[in-house]
């Protein structure tokens, strides 16, 4: 057990809350007398153990809002912790507004559709990717009991391939291989622009009024194939299906007509994953929460996958029946991710907050504990960490009793809109994990009698 004494205080504060305590001790302890501190001329004794045990697990929390996100998440990554991960894109897609006034003379050229990256990404992007697009055979209505799509929902659409393209995206500069700026193209069938085309000259009821051009024409879902893993890329949703025609004449007129995405709201991302052969391999809907001590003293936190990390603090209460205890003084818990398990290619959240938790692994309040101040060591790999001053937990934990606290803890989480936007994900070691400088740290410094 680390103890440091003679720690000078300085904090009027405190003195003020250890001075009430010594009153409510004082018939069963001796009395400390404390004076002005801001004379430097007396000393505290603040004794300081690192030694109580932070229980970590893995927890599985199941599907999670993706609609409404304002961003597409499009591609397939394999990530040797977390397993291959896989996002889809579901889109409703509306008619031009206004529409554009063809006649006898207008010529149609092509229809691609077009997205523009977001410069988000998670992967190996140096490979090429490659996008489909599938035309949807249900309109995009919310399943019963639901006010939202979910990570795991899907639309059932036509196996028929309409476009892909394969292109490179370098996603910091924000430009990809197609040298049209930060726009991904997928060139669709001429058959299917045509027909469009003509409902357009026509006129036609199908792309005037709202629903009935809702049942023509369903929506579409972008996806990647499987067979080039590479990266999931974050997409602006501004995606639109672009019809691109001429007017003839002494000078040609190029025009163009955008079919845009419409209920941005229930624009969603089915994402899934593989864990097999993975240290996540057995975690489950069925099996929601593995030990760190299961998966090599570690526990793993990607919440777009649906993991979280689950802290616990069994023993803690143990600091009452210490001879010399007299207050918590200051509580610092330090997070830290494992050497190796991060990279550029493989970000950790930049922002990451505490919130109660309890055996059924609800994610409650939050802690108003800041957002862990990541300091990030890549030359070393031994002084990355989050760190959080959560004094007040411990000091209401530690009367709770062993019991309570074997039960109810804290969780390790992301705020939205990151939590459900992004893959960045950590590796966070325990208090055996053989990487001693990677091990998490709960730092307890108690006001002693001696």
């Amino acid at each position: 057990m680390a103890m440091k004494c003679d720690f000078r205080l300085r904090t009027y504060n405190f003195l003020i809350l250890l001075f009430i305590m010594i009153l409510a001790f004082a018939c069963s302890k001796p009395q400390i007398q404390f004076n002005s501190v801001n004379n430097g001329d007396n000393v505290t004794n603040i004794v300081e153990v690192d030694t109580f045990s932070v229980k970590l697990s893995s927890v599985f929390l199941d599907s999670f809002t993706t609609s409404n996100t304002k961003t597409q998440l499009l591609g397939r990554y394999t990530d040797p912790y977390f397993g291959t991960t896989t996002s889809r894109s579901y889109t409703d897609i509306g008619t031009p507004s206004p529409l554009p006034t063809l006649d006898n003379f207008s010529v149609y050229d092509s229809i691609v559709l077009i997205t523009r990256i977001n410069r988000t990404f998670y992967g190996d992007t140096s490979k090429v990717q490659r996008f489909l697009v599938s035309q949807l055979t249900q309109v995009m209505d919310l399943p019963a009991n639901q006010f939202a799509f979910y990570n795991n929902n899907s639309i059932p659409s036509d196996p028929l391939v309409l476009g892909s393209t394969d292109v490179m995206i370098n996603p910091t500069a924000g430009l990809t291989s197609q040298r049209a700026g930060d726009s991904v193209k997928i060139k669709l069938p001429n058959s299917l622009g045509t027909q469009l085309f003509d409902l357009l000259y026509r006129q036609s009821d199908t792309v005037k009024n709202a629903n009935t051009w809702r049942g023509y024409f369903k929506g579409l879902t972008v996806y990647p194939d499987t067979t080039l893993p590479g990266a999931i890329y974050g997409f602006r949703d501004t995606m639109v299906m672009r019809i691109y025609y001429h007017e003839p004449g002494p000078i040609i007129s190029y025009r163009v007509s955008d079919f845009h995405i419409v209920n941005e709201a229930t624009q969603f991302n089915q994402i899934t994953s593989n864990r097999a052969g993975t240290p996540l391999a057995t975690i489950s809907q069925s099996n929601t929460e593995i030990p760190s001590s299961a998966t090599g003293n570690q526990a793993f936190l990607q919440p777009i996958t649906s993991m979280y990390i689950k802290m616990l603090f069994p023993t803690i209460s143990d600091l009452q029946g210490y001879p010399d205890y007299l207050a918590i003084a200051h509580a610092q818990l330090v997070i830290k991710p494992v050497q190796g398990t991060y990279s550029p290619l493989f970000n950790l959240p930049r922002i990451a907050n505490l919130a109660l938790t309890n055996e059924g692994n609800t994610i409650g309040l939050q802690l108003n504990v800041g957002t862990g101040n990541l300091n990030i060591d890549y030359l070393y790999g031994t002084n990355t960490s989050y760190t959080y001053d959560i004094t007040s937990y411990i000091q209401a934990a530690i009367t709770q009793g062993a019991l309570n606290n074997s039960k109810n803890g804290l969780m390790f989480i992301v705020p939205t809109p990151l939590f459900n936007t992004t893959f960045n994900r950590a590796v966070i070691g325990d208090s055996h994990n053989a990487q001693t400088s990677n091990q998490i740290i709960l730092k307890i410094f108690y006001a002693s009698y001696y």
